[in-house]
């Protein structure tokens, strides 16, 4: 829970300036608590109502009623203040191979890829974002991007002259991510923040995006809640998630048939068949899916396998033929419902009322 004072608001002992928070009036920020007002200051958020201090860390505001699973509120604080130490003035690939360095319980080949992954993310976020719509079909607005990590998709969208907001459980990774932008001359605005518990008021966002985030979420359903709850009237809901039936490989660990094993046994059989754990995952079915968002409040939803992104059909390799054929099947109004229970990925759409 985000209370008690943080002294250290910015890199070794310099202040956070006024403008790191200046972007608040404008964006409705609210506590994510009680959704009231908020007094800003250089280096903090307070809530009156509540008695709540939300630390301004790095020049990231930092909202989170609760810690990323994998590390708790301070050693994340921390780990993401000596990430910008130890990496200031680097390259994005310098500052992730930094992170990897730090991270010294992550094997040195899966860090590789995992670095890979990073160095690649903005051609297929860039790709993805041009499919979203037709060239003059985007909504007008604010776009937030859920579960940003390292800000490739929103920096996709400030490329289309956008106003982007991203989002991360993970202070660490925001560094990361503002890195990013910067490289790319990108504007985007990053908040540290649960996608269960959002700081934003009711209907501020045109459109929702997200990308790989929803099968990490503690709560899918509340966090598709409080997308619906920021969006417009009319706004929009974009994204592309795991298939929990994948009839390939659990993309996060590598170890096939995951999804059919019960979920309160997954991280148990995870652990045996790949020796890494797999608590903080759990993907959706397109029924389960299609079901959330229906709840949520959404409208028009519409669920269907992914379209394969470059990377994607690259990796095939001398198999470029599947990826072809996937293709053609997907579009098949039968083949794509069979497909909607066993494609790797899916990609959901819903309108908010």
């Amino acid at each position: 829970m985000a209370t008690g004072a943080d002294e250290e608001a910015g890199v070794g002992g310099r202040a956070v300036s006024a403008p790191a928070v200046a972007w608040h009036g404008s964006l409705g920020v609210v506590c994510p608590r009680c959704r009231g007002d908020l007094a800003a200051r250089a280096d903090a958020f307070d809530c009156g109502r509540c008695r709540v201090h939300y630390p301004v860390v790095l020049g990231i505001a930092d909202f989170r009623l609760e810690a990323d699973p994998w590390i708790g509120l301070e050693d994340d604080r921390e780990k993401a203040r000596r990430l910008e130490q130890r990496s200031r003035g680097a390259s994005l690939e310098a500052m992730v191979r930094t992170y990897w360095s730090m991270t010294p319980g992550t094997p040195a080949e899966q860090a590789s890829r995992f670095v890979h992954h990073v160095m690649n993310a903005g051609a297929r976020s860039r790709e993805w974002v041009e499919r979203l719509d037709p060239p003059n079909g985007r909504p007008s607005g604010a776009w937030l991007d859920v579960g940003t990590g390292t800000g490739d998709l929103a920096c996709a969208v400030a490329e289309h002259g956008v106003r982007a907001v991203g989002i991360d459980v993970a202070m660490r990774w925001l560094v990361v991510a503002r890195r990013r932008a910067e490289i790319e001359g990108a504007h985007v605005d990053f908040i540290c923040c649960n996608a269960e518990h959002l700081p934003f008021a009711d209907r501020t966002f045109a459109r929702v995006v997200s990308v790989g985030t929803l099968e990490h979420c503690r709560d899918a359903e509340q966090a598709l809640a409080e997308a619906k709850r920021v969006l417009v009237p009319r706004g929009d809901v974009k994204l592309r998630t795991v298939n929990r039936f994948t009839m390939l490989a659990e993309p996060h660990v590598g170890v096939w048939g995951v999804g059919f094993v019960p979920r309160r046994l997954a991280d148990r059989y995870v652990r045996w068949r790949g020796g890494q754990g797999y608590a903080h995952h759990r993907p959706l079915s397109s029924r389960e899916l299609r079901r959330g968002m229906r709840r949520a409040g959404f409208t028009a939803v519409h669920v269907e396998p992914a379209s394969l992104l470059a990377p994607e059909r690259a990796r095939l390799g001398t198999a470029q033929w599947a990826g072809r054929a996937y293709e053609r099947v997907r579009r098949l109004p039968l083949m794509s419902a069979m497909l909607r229970a066993s494609a790797p990925l899916l990609e959901a759409h819903g309108v908010a009322a």
